[in-house]
């Protein structure tokens, strides 16, 4: 592998992050390691060994059940993303480590009159509160199941659910491959890949879940079964972003491919350059032929030190090109606060974008997509600065608006490559994913934080689609990116929703995936399952 050119310093990392506030996919950047505070509702050893699903479980799988007063609890909770998950206490925590110890989990949860609610963590970074914790219920932390192996031939990865990116990207660096996945090191593979999951490789490949060529799941009876092209295809299909709907996926298989190190890093600007980015950004998204070795997210982030603008750029091209003519538009901009331009492989751009999201801190996410129109992201640009005076009394807050271009390059891929269940049309062109993160440190302000995204995107999605002729709103919202409260599988629309409701009814008859586990996007509303007929039946 050729010599790759030395990271910037820390000392300039160190310089910018107190610079500029980088948001999204850099997600906000915290000044000083966040804190975990007690959690809302403390529970005993003794509450928990009274739980009948807890009492079976510590009987069953001996070592693998953690109670409150265990070190292995306390380990789990802290290890969440956000706060608002790291606030849950579930009665017991289990910690499979291999697939039949998922297994006899399951058994025991879903057995036949189990009301018990439980949870299914992977690597912890969805954001909003019970997506994937649960209160008095049973959490199942997949981290322990987590191993990497490459195949003989080099043409697929076998990775367990529990495993981070990082923990990929790391083994295929150093064996000169890669394979289409998260943007964040620290991001866990089994959310992010059931969810959709946007790469830097995706213009050239598809959606992560695109390029995933098997999955082992535990479904509700505990049997695990194979889902591919060839054996439960239809169940193959609905996993490429259907989430946690139909049981507990083990492992994935993963395309690899050769990749050599390429050229990317962040541009730091001032704020004042704003029309001047989405110029260039839409022109950048609008080609006529897009670069699909190309990866661009441009993020517009306040803070109390006031407001920055970063690209983050990536050109992976199979042949090291450290000029791409696509990404100079973004360059010539002027007023920069700095860059970090280098040739590089996957594990440094990911390390480097996760270390701008550090662990400890209450977040939201919130998203939307529309297409691509110079106007109206300007328009877009102008809503969200004029939440600024609401959110600027808030304690600690990094408020930040991130777009990036879904081109028909990515949404094309599905269809040679197996299909998937996200219900996106190349016909329909270039999208803009739209998505706002925030960090904040006090509870106090939860309401306003969240009352003020949701007002934010609810006028978005409401000019999109009401001030704009012909409209410019798409249904479509990235899994990955959403609150608890949007509704992201009917986005997918109606012919794959009834489809995954199919598949949903076909491996999980009696819905334990949604009454039971309430957490992530479910397939069934609240009023159907309330209806108290099994989901089993049409």
């Amino acid at each position: 592998m050729s010599a790759l050119i030395p990271r910037p310093s820390l000392l300039l990392h160190l310089t910018l992050l107190s610079a500029v506030s980088l948001l999204a996919l850099n997600p906000p950047i915290a000044m000083a390691a966040g804190q975990y505070g007690p959690p809302n509702n403390l529970k005993t050893n003794t509450d928990s060994s009274n739980d009948p699903a807890c009492t079976a479980l510590l009987k069953a799988l001996p070592g693998r059940v953690s109670l409150p007063a265990n070190e292995g609890y306390g380990a789990s909770l802290k290890s969440y993303f956000s706060v608002q998950e790291a606030e849950i206490t579930p009665y017991c925590v289990v910690s499979p480590q291999n697939e039949t110890d998922v297994s006899t989990a399951i058994k025991i949860l879903a057995a036949p009159g189990s009301t018990t609610k439980f949870a299914i963590r992977g690597g912890g970074h969805t954001v909003w509160k019970g997506s994937a914790n649960i209160e008095d219920g049973v959490t199942i932390d997949m981290r322990a199941i987590n191993t990497v192996s490459v195949s003989e031939d080099k043409t697929f990865t076998s990775v367990g659910a529990g495993a981070l990116w990082k923990d990929v990207y790391t083994m295929l660096d150093a064996m000169g491959l890669a394979a289409v996945g998260g943007r964040a090191a620290q991001v866990g593979v089994g959310g992010l890949t059931t969810g959709g999951g946007l790469s830097y490789f995706s213009a050239r490949f598809g959606f992560v879940c695109d390029n995933v060529l098997s999955f082992d799941i535990v479904l509700a009876d505990g049997t695990l079964v194979s889902a591919n092209a060839n054996s439960n295809p239809d169940l193959w299909v609905a996993l490429r972003g259907g989430s946690n709907n139909f049981g507990v996926v083990t492992r994935f298989q993963l395309r690899t491919f050769p990749q050599v190190p390429f050229y990317g890093g962040q541009v730091f600007y001032q704020i004042e350059t704003a029309a001047q980015q989405i110029d260039a950004f839409t022109k950048f998204a609008g080609a006529e032929e897009f670069d699909e070795n190309a990866s661009l997210i441009t993020s517009f982030s306040f803070t109390d030190i006031g407001g920055a603008i970063q690209n983050s750029l990536k050109y992976t091209s199979a042949t090291l090109d450290t000029k791409p003519a696509v990404f100079q538009p973004f360059l010539e901009i002027g007023s920069q606060l700095g860059q970090t331009m280098r040739v590089s492989n996957v594990t440094d751009f990911t390390t480097e974008q996760g270390a701008f999201s550090p662990d400890g801190f209450r977040q939201l996410y919130r998203t939307t997509t529309f297409k691509n129109s110079r106007p109206f992201l300007d328009r877009v640009y102008t809503l969200w600065n004029l939440t600024i005076p609401t959110i600027t009394p808030v304690a600690g807050i990094q408020w930040a608006l991130s777009i990036q271009p879904i081109p028909a390059s990515i949404t094309s891929r599905s269809a040679s490559l197996g299909g998937n269940s996200l219900g996106l049309d190349p016909r329909d062109g270039t999208l803009i994913n739209c998505l706002l993160t925030a960090t904040w440190n006090d509870i106090k302000d939860d309401a306003l934080t969240q009352d003020t995204a949701v007002r934010l995107f609810d006028e978005i999605e409401k000019e999109a689609q009401f001030q704009n002729k012909p409209s410019l709103y798409h249904p479509y919202k990235y899994l990955n990116y959403a609150d608890g409260g949007q509704d992201v599988i009917g986005g997918y629309g109606n012919d794959n929703v009834n489809r995954l409701r199919k598949v949903s009814r076909k491996y999980d008859p009696r819905g334990v995936f949604q009454r039971q586990v309430p957490g992530g996007f479910k397939l069934f509303t609240l009023e159907e399952l309330g209806r108290g007929a099994p989901v089993g039946t049409e």
